[in-house]
């Protein structure tokens, strides 16, 4: 588990360029300076960078690679993202986050695979994610609603993750009704929520084409950085979508919740 004074440090420090007297910084988290030392360097080990002259130090870059304080850094949840946990390689985080609810793990925490080996769509599908191109994910749900609801739990993520790529495309996002996400004509993300009337949970697993998408004959399909001027952390957009997920799935009225989806499907 990520230690939290560590995510406090970065949010102190975030964005990057941003500087603090390490004094300062000592008082702000509520350790010694000697303690601090500790702290900083497990965060440069993480990939982040530091500049230190004259008693201040200021965050000069972030890890490329997908890791959990760059996203905690960022999130303004209560629930969701709770705890972050990024594989290098796994499976499925759908396979992962499972078994966390079967061993009884708390609602919210969220699992990245920076690449899966068996990664699936609806229908079994084959879901291909390389290493590093794109975000693929899962969360941990305890969902009180009513099982005929739980298709709602992938409206909401669809409604989030079209928000949170609309930050950084011009183009609308397109929700193909139930588990797909389009930008310009191609295929962006999806959506697969497994379930199980013997768990008192479930699992919802997201994947989103970043960096690059894969070429499917016959079948269009896009990254996001295909429409965007500059390259997205992929950590940013972890976060914004984590934040407005858990802004439908805490906050926003059921009602809300499927007129917001229909008025993105096309």
């Amino acid at each position: 588990m990520i230690d939290s004074r560590e995510i406090q440090i970065l949010r102190h420090l975030r964005p990057a360029g941003s500087a603090l007297p390490l004094k300062t910084l000592s008082e702000e988290i509520g350790v010694s300076v000697l303690e601090m030392e500790s702290l900083l360097e497990s965060v440069a080990q993480a990939g982040f960078g530091f500049d230190r002259t004259g008693g201040v130090i200021r965050l000069l870059s972030e890890p490329d690679s997908l890791v959990p304080q760059a996203i905690m850094a960022r999130l303004d949840t209560t629930i969701i993202g709770r705890e972050v946990l990024v594989f290098r390689e796994t499976s499925s985080t759908n396979d992962v986050a499972r078994q966390a609810g079967i061993g009884g793990a708390d609602e919210g925490i969220v699992f990245f695979a920076q690449q899966q080996t068996a990664g699936r769509g609806t229908h079994g599908r084959e879901w291909i994610s390389q290493p590093n191109e794109g975000l693929w994910f899962s969360i941990l749900l305890r969902s009180q609603l009513p099982v005929e609801r739980f298709p709602i739990l992938i409206q909401m993520a669809a409604i989030a993750a079209a928000e949170s790529v609309e930050l950084w495309s011009k183009k609308p996002a397109i929700i193909k009704s139930p588990n797909d996400l389009y930008l310009d004509g191609g295929k962006l993300g999806g959506f697969l929520l497994e379930t199980s009337n013997g768990w008192d949970f479930q699992v919802l697993g997201i994947g989103i084409n970043v960096r690059s998408a894969p070429q499917i004959e016959g079948y269009p399909t896009v990254a996001l950085n295909q429409l965007t001027k500059s390259p997205i952390p992929l950590a940013e957009l972890a976060a914004e979508l984590l934040n407005r997920f858990e802004a439908w799935y805490l906050k926003a009225p059921l009602e809300a919740v499927a007129r917001a989806f229909a008025g993105r499907v096309g």
